[in-house]
């Protein structure tokens, strides 16, 4: 369900931050941030959000699940926004993100 996350793998969220994914496994991965702060993305949480967004929900920029989002934390949402990137876009307008056949914006 989600698209490949290798070790190695960087990327930067809407914020600007970068992060790389220095550890998978089968329950998640792990990303470190530029100042050296790991945060671990479980893979129920990447599972969770994916069929969220198959359902049709919106999930608005950096707010936790009960509030329509994702997660508070930015390295979360990164993480779990990188691994669902193939069926996932950026909708800034409405500040949320999509799934990629609500939108013709391209890639988030």
């Amino acid at each position: 369900m989600s698209a490949p996350v290798n070790v190695g793998d960087t990327f930067t969220s809407r914020t600007g931050a970068e992060y790389t994914v220095t550890e998978t496994r089968d329950n998640g991965f792990t990303v470190t941030r530029t100042s050296g702060k790991e945060v671990r993305i479980s893979a129920r949480k990447v599972q969770q959000t994916a069929a969220r967004l198959q359902a049709g929900e919106r999930l608005a920029y950096q707010r936790n699940p009960k509030d329509g989002g994702i997660s508070y934390t930015v390295a979360v949402e990164a993480g779990v926004v990188y691994a669902l990137r193939h069926m996932l876009t950026r909708d800034d307008e409405r500040r949320a993100y999509v799934q990629l056949d609500e939108t013709c914006e391209g890639e988030p």
